[in-house]
């Protein structure tokens, strides 16, 4: 999906709602997927040494999990990911307003008004590869 980084913002949240995981996978950055992979691994042989072993698990196993919306990896992941980011919420009450673009970087802000008046925001930095606009989660240093 092409479009202003913002927009792409709000889409990787929306697809998150609709559990529709994969598609907001792919609007990771890849220094994001790499460091997310790597957990998912290491979470993989933490909770079951043995089958992981037999399984020959490895990255390339779990980015297929990731990439076809696996239920094991809905459940390890996306699960923990969901209320570590305070997804609900960026999507519900977030307004995205795309800052700055300098090259191949943008920084999206996500103005959260609460329907008490409070106000809220995330800073998210947004890197332009693999043909479009990609949430650079781990680049932005927000909670997981």
């Amino acid at each position: 999906m092409k479009g202003e980084p913002h927009k792409l913002a709000r889409h990787f949240y929306s697809s998150l709602m609709q559990n529709q995981c994969h598609v907001s996978w792919k609007l990771f950055s890849k220094k994001s997927q790499d460091k997310f992979l790597q957990w998912t691994l290491n979470d993989i042989y933490a909770r079951n040494k043995k089958a992981a072993e037999f399984a020959n698990m490895g990255l390339t196993e779990v980015r297929m999990m990731f990439e076809n919306n696996d239920t094991g990896i809905m459940k390890s992941f996306w699960k923990r990911f969901f209320f570590a980011s305070n997804a609900n919420f960026l999507f519900r009450f977030g307004y995205f307003d795309t800052k700055k673009i300098e090259g191949a970087k943008a920084v999206v802000i996500c103005t959260m008004k609460f329907p008490d008046g409070r106000q809220a925001e995330a800073k998210m930095l947004m890197v332009n590869e693999r043909g479009g606009w990609k949430l650079g989660y781990v680049e932005s240093g927000l909670p997981f």
